[in-house]
């Protein structure tokens, strides 16, 4: 973003997608200054809106060519944060196995251990994803260093990344993760042609890492590890989805899902007590719902929330047209837009500024295809 290009040269995003969340963002902004309902967080609003400015601007002086690196960066940089997990699990002795991994840190006001495995299992998700392109895509679109050692990092990031997505028992990710395979099997890499781009190293590699999985296998028992991993998840999966689908009328509940059911009760109540109030929004920040799709509802109203839909139906739209690119770095955002999707249902709100950060970037490269140089090289690397 900080690059050599004057301040008033930019680079075209995808247009529409720009004019949907434009709109929804500025209709958001003119209920933050006039019916805000957390004074409390103004400042902080304000300085986190400064910066999505700041960020969508410094986006578009990016010059579509970087989509050529950005593959490899990714797949380096999500390899090193996997390690760093795995690490800090290994190396904390109040980590126990079944609990959720993350890195953990002291808590400023109690003795206990706190920290996010949602950041990580994201990670896991675009290093599995980016890992499983680059194995099995065409090179022709990206810009790679060094073939065999990017190669070799692509199949030994594939699998951390999934153990990452494991440790992390992250239900959103792996419900990405279940949407994300088809896809990717339906429009970008077939079945029949999955092993055409394995090379004779890769064989190797597979041999040496099957023979040490035996190996670890019978001395630490990784097979009933993984067992009981699965168990535990799926457990946790069916009684989360039971509470969600009953409204929490099942006999065993979630207790995270279980709050998302007691906020939808309360839109009932509200919807019952004043049927206005939805039209125009009762105002930014009215109530936490954790559930985005609805919050855009009771916030900003009628209006407000289909913006919202309409913005992320148009970004399915365009996540369906990456798919289809012969690009890397397109297939890549298309995929793990999936995720986003999954979280407008599942988590946050609709300005969250980590929500804004993944639009904006949506915003300016999906779709947005890159042109070819003259003196490009057409032939793979």
């Amino acid at each position: 973003m900080l690059n050599h290009f004057h301040a008033k040269v930019g680079h075209k995003p995808n247009t529409f997608l720009l004019l949907l969340g434009g709109t929804f963002f500025s209709v958001a902004m003119i209920y933050f200054f006039l019916m805000n309902k957390e004074m409390t967080m103004f400042n902080t609003d304000l300085i986190n809106f400064a910066l999505i400015f700041g960020f969508f601007f410094s986006l578009l002086r990016v010059d579509n060519q970087v989509q050529k690196y950005l593959p490899v960066l990714i797949l380096i940089i999500t390899f090193l944060t996997s390690c760093a997990l795995i690490y800090s699990v290994a190396t904390n002795p109040n980590y126990v196995f079944g609990t959720r991994a993350t890195v953990q840190y002291t808590s400023k006001t109690t003795e206990n251990f706190t920290g996010n495995p949602y950041i990580y299992s994201r990670n896991g998700l675009a290093g599995f994803l980016i890992s499983f392109l680059i194995i099995n895509r065409s090179w022709d679109s990206i810009k790679v260093p060094h073939v065999y050692l990017t190669r070799l990092l692509a199949h030994i990031n594939v699998w951390f990344s999934l153990i990452v997505i494991i440790l992390t028992q992250t239900r959103a990710t792996i419900l990405t993760l279940l949407m994300a395979i088809p896809c990717m099997l339906l429009f970008m890499v077939p079945v029949k042609s999955m092993f055409s781009h394995i090379k004779k190293q890769s064989y190797i590699f597979y041999a040496i890492a099957i023979g040490n999985l035996y190996y670890f296998a019978t001395k630490l028992r990784i097979v009933e590890l993984f067992d009981s991993y699965y168990n535990t998840f799926f457990n946790l999966f069916i009684r989360a989805m039971s509470t969600g689908v009953t409204l929490g009328k099942s006999a065993e509940v979630d207790e995270s899902a279980m709050g998302r059911v007691n906020n939808i009760n309360y839109i009932k109540q509200l919807w019952n007590t004043s049927k206005i109030d939805f039209v125009f929004g009762h105002g930014y920040r009215y109530r936490y719902i954790d559930i985005p799709m609805l919050e855009s509802l009771v916030n900003f109203g009628v209006f407000g929330f289909i913006l919202f839909a309409g913005f992320h139906v148009t970004f399915l739209y365009f996540a369906y047209r990456c798919f289809k690119s012969n690009t890397i770095f397109q297939n890549f955002i298309g995929l793990f837009y999936l995720n986003t999707f999954v979280g407008m249902f599942t988590s946050g709100r609709p300005m969250d500024f980590a929500y804004w950060v993944s639009f904006l970037i949506f915003i300016r490269f999906m779709n947005v295809e890159m042109v070819k140089e003259k003196n490009e090289i057409e032939n793979p690397v």
